[in-house]
């Protein structure tokens, strides 16, 4: 607890000037690393001073609320229609936009993915009912008593109204 009041001013610049995700394990990690701390101190140390439990606190909501700023903003620069090229390159270093356009990107990806391979699979399938067609076209012509006009204006009638 010693540690804490004599660095207590260390303490809430670093907490002040915190950026991403904030827990007290994480806060713990970067005062051992700063203050050369020989074992991590404990969430219960930060709690019993007031001071560093409410910078904390504060710093936790205020990210939250900018995480969710920037989800929204991320949102509505998808729901444009940009380009993105132009979309990465009008963002700011905030993790929080990174992170919800890399899963806005991924999900892209995957319905890209599954785009192209339904893509290929009806090519595919018209292929296969071309050379059909042709295979028919070229068989009807072998047929005695087969007039490819007459057949081709009677096929090409409409289908009739559905009744129901």
């Amino acid at each position: 607890m010693a540690f804490v009041t004599d660095n207590k001013e260390t303490i809430l610049a670093i907490i002040d000037g915190w950026t991403g995700k904030l827990t007290y394990d994480l806060l713990s990690e970067k005062l051992q690393s700063e203050l050369g701390l020989k074992r991590l101190p404990s969430r219960h140390t930060y709690i019993k001073h007031d001071e560093i439990k409410h910078a904390f606190d504060l710093k936790k909501e205020e990210l939250r609320n900018k995480k969710s700023a920037a989800i929204e903003e991320a949102k509505s620069l998808f729901d444009r229609d940009v380009k993105l090229s132009k979309l990465l390159g009008s963002l700011s270093n905030d993790d929080a936009t990174i992170a919800e356009l890399i899963k806005r990107v991924e999900k892209l990806e995957n319905e890209n993915e599954r785009l192209n391979s339904e893509n290929k699979r009806l090519g595919d399938q018209r292929e296969i009912l071309l050379e059909r067609f042709a295979r028919w076209q070229h068989n009807l012509q072998k047929m005695d008593g087969v007039d490819l006009n007459k057949l081709a204006a009677t096929i090409d009638n409409p289908l009739p109204a559905k009744n129901r």
